[in-house]
């Protein structure tokens, strides 16, 4: 079954209007269309549900105050850092049938083996761009580095996706590499050893001396 989200227009922009509509439970919005920007509000209860159940880049229908009805999916969107809710919500409109451009977030998964050896697994973008039909959108881009090694590095080029699916970032681009642990080796100190003869420095005894040779030093005081 369709599901279909109502937004309505509006007029008024700024950090001001847009705190008073998340107060009455609204998140400002903007639709990116072939046809024109438009500034937007959406319920905040009803987005959110939907949100969480589509996911981003999946395809929306919307209608505009009860008509224009036309297809969207989430171009981009802020959150709160504390309160963790939708703040405000960016929408691409686009024509069916048409190439749409867009970028897609890279997941990666698997146990790298050279993590495990103690290398570094650091990601360098998070994001790859693509061009498809909006049918044909994947939610996200999944890259196993288990096989990856200590100095392994995947490019751009090195990513699969679907025959339906064009990958427009540079191909040699470097999206993820095992890096080689750097460790820091602390000098160790040598513990001075008193050469045989030579005098103690002020305030020490010397490290021969015993218990007996304390008792008659004190009796002859």
């Amino acid at each position: 079954m369709e599901k279909i989200l109502d937004m309505q227009q509006r007029e008024k922009t700024g950090k001001g209007p847009a705190r008073r509509m998340r107060r009455k439970g609204l998140i400002p919005a903007v639709l990116y269309g072939y046809k024109g920007n438009r500034n937007l509000t959406i319920n905040a209860h009803q987005f959110s549900r939907l949100f969480e159940e589509i996911g981003e880049h999946s395809i929306i229908t919307i209608t505009i105050d009860g008509k224009d009805k036309t297809e969207v999916i989430v171009k981009d969107f802020q959150m709160d850092p504390v309160e963790r809710t939708i703040t405000h919500v960016d929408f691409l409109e686009f024509e069916k049938g048409k190439m749409l451009k867009t970028e897609i977030p890279i997941k990666v998964t698997g146990s790298s083996v050279g993590v495990k050896k103690g290398g570094i697994l650091e990601v360098f973008i998070r994001d790859i761009e693509v061009e498809c039909l909006p049918k044909d959108i994947p939610d996200s881009i999944s890259l196993d580095v288990s096989d990856m090694d200590i100095g392994n590095s995947l490019h751009v080029r090195d990513i699969e996706v679907s025959d339906k699916v064009r990958i427009l970032s540079n191909p040699d681009q470097v999206v993820i590499t095992i890096g080689t642990p750097t460790k820091v080796e602390e000098p160790v100190l040598e513990e001075e050893i008193p050469v045989e003869g030579e005098e103690p420095e002020e305030g020490e005894k010397p490290e021969a001396e015993t218990e007996a040779d304390a008792k008659t030093e004190s009796d002859s005081e």
